[in-house]
């Protein structure tokens, strides 16, 4: 069972999900991103503070993928936001409500599920150039379409529902990235375990690209919207859509043997998901990067530390 594997993605997943407030936090301040803006973000200390959080996770989850199957390590990263509700609620007294605690249960119950039915292991030759051609199709058909959906529920307008639903399209398109960039990696593991060092590069290459991207279009969310759960929950379910799209039928990773471990698998799925999206109301991620604000010391060890403001010096109590 890959359990050390799910416990290093359920903690680097929390890493990652306080970047992102602290991402969010910072773009309220910056301009709309551009481009030409980039150099603003680049240069803004609370900005790079979140930044070097999602690194940190974003580095965690690597290892994982080397320890365990694609389509181990992405449902595992989405129960983060679980843990973070829970730190949240012990850590600053927060109060969650109960379709949020019923999040939590639901998203520690699947993780226990998913660490007894998963399997490690999988295909360690690298995909023939028909299952690469598909892997392409399939992630363009990935990429694009949040924006063909987003376009038939948008009115033109700026409602709160169109809002909503650009938010929703831009998540997808984020977690569609990232979820890409963990393929291309474990195809270049692949290539580096065959000896295709030409190939290795390449598929590396593009994971960093993809990353890129997933970045883009997180901030491009962040700044565009008042609200990091709607990204955060659209990046997750999409993330884990296409992991399991990718890592069953282009890196040929093992499903569970019997019925009954196919049944509990698929149930602990069900579970993650239902608790991720019931937790779409709970802003833990925000509230840890708010603590850090109000007491001005570390939330967490090595990452957040003291002059993380960007506005004015704070005051350590």
């Amino acid at each position: 069972m890959p359990v050390i594997a799910i416990a290093l993605t359920v903690a680097s997943a929390c890493a990652i999900n306080v970047g992102k407030a602290i991402q969010k936090k910072a773009a309220e301040s910056l301009p709309k991103l551009a481009l030409s803006t980039l150099p603003s973000y680049v240069r803004d200390p609370l900005w790079r503070r979140g930044l070097e959080l999602d690194v940190i996770g974003g580095a965690g989850v690597l290892l994982a993928l080397f320890l365990a199957p694609m389509s181990v390590v992405q449902p595992a990263s989405a129960s983060g936001v679980a843990v973070l509700a829970a730190i949240s609620h012990v850590y600053l007294g927060e109060t969650l409500s109960l379709r949020e605690w019923r999040g939590v249960a639901s998203c520690a119950f699947g993780i226990v599920l998913f660490s007894r039915f998963a399997r490690s292991g999988g295909a360690s030759a690298p995909p023939g150039m028909v299952r690469l051609f598909i892997a392409i199709a399939l992630g363009l058909v990935s990429v694009v379409t949040p924006s063909v959906v987003a376009k038939r529920f948008e009115r033109g307008t700026a409602s709160v529902r169109d809002k909503r639903v650009t938010l929703i399209k831009t998540g997808a398109q984020c977690g569609t990235c990232f979820a890409l960039s963990a393929a291309c990696v474990k195809i270049g593991m692949a290539y580096v375990h065959a000896w295709a060092l030409f190939s290795a590069p390449i598929a590396f290459c593009t994971a960093g690209a993809l990353t890129g991207f997933g970045l883009y279009f997180q901030t491009k969310g962040f700044k565009d919207g008042n609200s990091i759960v709607v990204v955060c929950v659209a990046g997750n379910v999409s993330q884990m859509c296409v992991a399991a799209v990718y890592g069953l039928l282009i890196l040929g990773e093992p499903l569970p043997e019997t019925f009954f471990a196919l049944c509990g698998w698929m149930t602990s799925w069900a579970f993650i998901l239902y608790g991720v999206v019931a937790l779409s109301g709970a802003e833990s991620g925000a509230a840890l990067a708010h603590a850090r604000d109000v007491r001005g010391v570390a939330v967490l060890p090595t990452t957040i530390g003291p002059g993380a403001s960007h506005d004015a010096p704070r005051k350590t109590i």
